[in-house]
């Protein structure tokens, strides 16, 4: 800690003399601090190499905000020490809000919506040439997310692998958007009526459809039938998409393949690296995914497995 707090006040020494306050997020291996004081305003970040997304952050900020997606601005950053300085984008996230009235809450998911759609929106391939983009979504990398999914939850291959082979040949044949890659409500972070996005580091071509999926079907948030379909609208109206069949499609086929994905990590977290709060999300995405599952006959299958590996 001595050593970020020494560098923040050489890069932005009007922090300097500032308080910092560990802030504890999600399962990677990167350290957090929101400065008071002095420092009010700013988070401090020390990222190591167990990703090498992470050292993309900065080049990703710059990127986005300059397709005016809300996201912390990057004060400073020293890659050679992996320090990051950053806006504070609050204290507040979406999921610190699941608990309140679903009119208050429409208009967070609203305005979050509004923000993917506008990093949905931006230039591909600017974005390529710019050097921020992780492997993009194909084939492999669906059957590598499922492959995940048998090993770290479901503990073996499924006897009928047909539709999720036709699953991820599939949704790699649609057209590729800017992906976000983890839009769920712990990544939207809240100020008043305004969301700022964070943890878009892994941002990749790939569906637009994984991104509202992974917001719709987040295994930290209850949500209905109906709110889920009324912000579905509103992401087709905002997107600009004309063919509200193929959008169902997509959205339901990235929400099995996200849901998957979910589970494989939960499964990885909470058994293999010992972060045992991460198996508390299991039954709520288990049951998502079975419940998605059951609306077509050759994945009721895979339903059973996975409503009877949630029980053991």
């Amino acid at each position: 800690m001595n050593d970020i707090v020494d560098w923040v006040a050489t890069v932005h020494p009007a922090a300097r003399g500032g308080a910092w306050q560990a802030i504890e997020r999600g399962g990677s291996d990167r350290q957090f601090w929101r400065g008071t004081d002095a420092a009010s305003g700013l988070v401090a970040v020390a990222y190591g190499m167990e990703k090498a997304e992470n050292a993309r952050y900065a080049d990703c900020a710059e990127f986005l905000l300059s397709q005016g997606v809300r996201v912390p601005r990057v004060v400073a950053h020293d890659a050679s020490a992996r320090f990051l300085l950053l806006e504070d984008a609050g204290a507040e996230d979406l999921w610190a809000h699941r608990e309140k009235s679903w009119p208050h809450r429409r208009a967070l998911y609203a305005s979050a919506l509004e923000q993917v759609a506008r990093l949905h929106a931006s230039d591909l391939a600017v974005a390529a040439a710019s050097g921020v983009l992780q492997v993009p979504f194909d084939e492999n990398l669906y059957r590598w997310e499922q492959e995940y999914f048998f090993d770290h939850f479901l503990g073996a291959r499924p006897a009928d692998l047909a539709p999720c082979e036709k699953q991820a040949e599939e949704l790699a044949a649609r057209p590729r958007v800017l992906l976000h890659r983890d839009f769920q409500s712990q990544n939207i972070m809240v100020q008043g009526d305004e969301v700022t996005l964070i943890d878009f580091q892994g941002m990749r071509a790939g569906l637009a459809g994984y991104d509202v999926a992974s917001l719709l079907y987040d295994p930290y948030v209850a949500m209905d039938r109906e709110e889920r379909n009324e912000l579905s609208n509103l992401y087709f109206q905002k997107s600009g998409r004309s063919d509200v069949e193929a959008w169902t499609d997509e959205l339901l086929g990235c929400a099995r393949q996200r849901l998957m994905q979910a589970l494989g990590a939960y499964g990885f977290l909470g058994r293999v690296k010992g972060r045992a709060h991460f198996l508390s999300h299991i039954p709520a995405a288990a049951e998502r995914l079975a419940s998605l599952c059951d609306i077509k006959p050759e994945w009721r299958t895979l339903g059973s497995q996975v409503r009877a590996a949630a029980s053991q």
